[in-house]
């Protein structure tokens, strides 16, 4: 099991490689800076346990928990960078939908995250209470971010959709395992940490694809039947409400 954790980490590695590469060759590096920079974190995160499991083996375990709990934190970088690419158009909404990530972030953190670390019984339970209240909260975030994005008729793109079809697998195949392993323990744990390094490899693999190409994405695009607003109408809409907000943010 070990050794099949390795493969699929090594095979993480060489995606991240892959998409970093790509994304410098594109020059776009600075057009998602936080989703580069989650990467780069990653990559060398990874490299260096590796150098760790080789050379200092037994400082291995330490080194892999603290590199598991700020990959958790770091994540959510990604949903900063989405959000800031959904209301690119419109500067001072991105600056909101920003603060609005951060906020709900900090307030989730404070409420729902932090007291799984407070009061369990073990390290264990702490660890994986935290990384499967984490996943539950970036999920939440992703969610509001799709409803504002479809109610305001916001088109993603291929870039951004890309990254949101990848971390939603991340993220739903990580809180399936952290969830079964609470459940069945005994039998799941060992699986857990070969799953999710699977997760993140198949994440990859859909951001080298969303990126292998760069798509500037519409400001507008026509809004769905189902929503029975006027794309127009949203437009301006969104328009007066990010020229009233740089007002009130530039006095």
């Amino acid at each position: 099991m070990e050794i099949l954790g390795w493969i699929v980490s090594f095979a993480g590695l060489g995606l991240t490689a892959l998409v970093l590469w790509r994304g410098r060759y594109l020059h776009i590096i600075g057009r998602f800076p936080f989703f580069y920079s989650y990467l780069g974190c990653g990559f060398c995160g990874t490299f260096a346990l590796f150098l760790i499991f080789r050379f200092r083996h037994s400082a291995y375990p330490y080194a892999y928990w603290l590199y598991f709990l700020l990959g958790i934190v770091v994540e959510f970088a990604v949903l900063v960078e989405i959000s800031d690419h959904l209301f690119e158009p419109f500067p001072a909404i991105r600056q909101l939908g920003r603060a609005l990530t951060i906020i709900i972030l900090i307030g989730l953190g404070l409420i729902y995250i932090l007291p799984t670390i407070l009061y369990s019984h073990s390290r264990h339970s702490a660890l994986l209470g935290f990384a499967l209240r984490a996943s539950l909260t970036k999920a939440v975030i992703l969610g509001a971010l799709l409803l504002a994005a479809h109610y305001y008729g916001l088109r993603l793109g291929k870039n951004v959709a890309g990254l949101i079809l990848g971390f939603s697998i991340y993220l739903g195949v990580n809180i399936a395992n952290f969830a079964a392993d609470q459940l069945f323990y005994h039998l799941y744990d060992n699986i857990l940490w070969v799953m999710s390094p699977i997760a993140y490899t198949l994440c990859l693999a859909v951001w080298l694809i969303a990126l292998w190409d760069f798509v500037p994405t519409p400001s507008t695009r026509t809004v769905s039947p189902a929503s029975r607003r006027d794309p127009e109408a949203v437009t301006f809409e969104l328009a007066r409400f990010n020229n009233e907000l740089s007002k009130f943010l530039n006095k």
